[in-house]
């Protein structure tokens, strides 16, 4: 019994932090660029249109590439404020999107988790499919920035 009430305190005190740091994030205004493989045909995206690629709606680009959408784990800041500013969902919101989603074939995949911006980057570097985030100052000629989000 008290190894449940460990797990679960242990359990809360996770959300509990995770939860400042997205507060911390939007309240300093941080800048999340969005970001794709620069052999990617777009140029730039509106704030519609990179919900659409997100959310699944669109799953090629105009070059006929399959879309792969990756985001840092959970827990990170810029991840908060994707999901605030693009998603307009919760964490739990967005899990359970995916799963229904996926359900009802509107989306092949889940988006696939990264561990840190230097992933990110690269992943998206050798993937000319790929679309992801970092924040500002990790932006580097590896990658193209379609969208720039506070």
């Amino acid at each position: 019994m008290k190894r449940i009430q460990l797990l679960l305190l242990a359990s809360a005190i996770l959300v509990a932090g995770g939860t400042l740091l997205l507060r911390r994030a939007a309240a300093a205004g941080e800048e999340v660029d969005i970001i794709v493989n620069k052999a990617n045909t777009i140029d730039d995206l509106s704030l519609a249109d990179a919900k659409k690629v997100f959310m699944g709606d669109k799953s090629t680009w105009p070059s006929g590439k399959r879309v792969t959408i990756l985001m840092l784990a959970p827990g990170h800041p810029e991840r908060g404020i994707v999901l605030r500013q693009i998603y307009k969902m919760s964490e739990e919101d967005l899990s359970q999107y995916f799963v229904q989603a996926a359900f009802a074939g509107k989306v092949s995949a889940h988006p696939k988790d990264v561990a840190s911006g230097a992933q990110m980057k690269q992943a998206v570097g050798a993937n000319p499919g790929a679309i992801g985030y970092v924040k500002k100052e990790d932006v580097d000629d590896t990658v193209k920035v379609v969208l720039k989000v506070q």
